[in-house]
């Protein structure tokens, strides 16, 4: 028995709750500081929703090259790039026009990004702001060794085209390479989730998803919670985390086998969450979720894992959700079912319109 489980047995659920808020007001001062970089269109969107959460010590960034759009963004820092080469509009989904205006602005973007614990990088792909940009924006993040880069990004449908996939395929290895962890997002996978939803609010899904996921995060580090996770446990899973992805689900306490069942059919990526070397489970219930409740919600979740496989969960009590569970799982180094991350498949014709845009 883990000694958590047994402080659990011990102390009970009240006491813990109460050293736990006792704990987190003594160590505010630490509080583990949180940037998120929305880079592109999509990126900035997802920044704009996050804005009205008002989270405790997350900073928002909106990185882009479209004046109006960053006008218009709600993120309390904001970073125009690409004046010179795009006169504040869009890089026309040229990602090495993209790269290129970054690594023109790399001091501006490495003074954005000092100070930081953990840095989320949001962006959707096929475009050459978030695809290009974003990388970049990656990779000096990385250069903090202390810190933790997590980059979020959103594949397009496949019905937008062999071009733009191709052109996905080839931004996302450069996030492989440049963080510590990529959650990757298939709007593909809406087809199968919300069929029939307007075009907008299932956009406006991935959107919240993306927002939830560091919502959650944030809320499990810097909010008094039952079981805490902190900036170190964070660091053992998502350091190395490779291709992860991200399902979340909500329920009954009472019908914990429906609750994860519908977690697992919640799969944003194609992939194998068995495989996963990491598994980072937030829980958020409400008063009257037992002990036996929560293990056997964690073990179903983690089934088929391999025993050495590192697992973390963090538990938060709301009361107003009675006996509701929401629940978001995070699963590190996983084997993807779909596409190969071959870039050499990336045909070069792809980029081709590269001279247009420097005549």
């Amino acid at each position: 028995m883990s000694d958590i489980w047994m402080k659990v047995i011990l102390m009970g659920w009240d006491m813990l709750l109460n050293e736990a808020m006792e704990f987190n007001s003594r160590f505010s001062s630490s509080e583990t500081k949180i940037l998120v970089a929305g880079v592109g269109g999509a990126g900035c969107n997802t920044v704009n929703t996050l804005s009205a959460l008002n989270l405790k010590g997350v900073d928002l960034l909106a990185i882009n090259t479209d004046r109006i759009s960053l006008e218009r963004s709600g993120a309390n820092k904001k970073l125009l790039l690409g004046k010179r080469f795009v006169n504040g509009q869009s890089t026309s989904g040229n990602i090495e026009l993209g790269e290129l205006i970054a690594e023109s602005s790399i001091q501006e973007i490495n003074q954005m990004l000092e100070g930081y614990d953990i840095i989320f990088v949001l962006a959707g792909l096929g475009g050459g702001s978030g695809g290009g940009i974003g990388p970049v924006v990656a990779q000096q993040a990385k250069r903090n060794k202390k810190s933790l880069v997590v980059s979020i990004v959103t594949l397009p449908f496949k019905a937008e085209g062999k071009r733009k996939m191709d052109i996905a395929k080839l931004s996302l290895e450069k996030f492989y390479q440049n963080s510590n962890t990529v959650i990757v997002l298939e709007n593909d996978r809406l087809l199968n989730i919300v069929p029939n939803l307007p075009l907008e609010k299932a956009f406006k899904i991935m959107d919240y998803l993306v927002s939830d996921i560091i919502h959650n995060i944030s809320e499990a580090i810097n909010k008094p919670s039952m079981i805490h996770i902190d900036f170190a446990d964070l660091m053992k899973i998502m350091k190395n985390g490779g291709t992860s992805t991200v399902m979340y689900g909500e329920g009954e306490i009472n019908s914990i086998p429906e609750l994860v069942s519908d977690t697992l059919k919640n799969k944003f990526y194609n992939v194998d969450h068995t495989t996963a070397e990491g598994a980072l489970i937030n829980i958020v219930t409400g008063p009257h979720m037992s002990l036996s409740m929560m293990n056997e919600l964690v073990e179903r979740l983690t089934e088929g894992m391999d025993e050495d496989s590192e697992k973390k969960v963090g538990i938060r009590i709301e009361e107003d959700l009675s006996t509701k569970v929401r629940v978001t799982a995070i699963f590190t180094n996983v084997k993807y079912l779909g596409m190969t991350r071959e870039v050499s498949l990336v045909k070069e014709e792809a980029f081709s319109d590269i001279d247009s845009v420097f005549p």
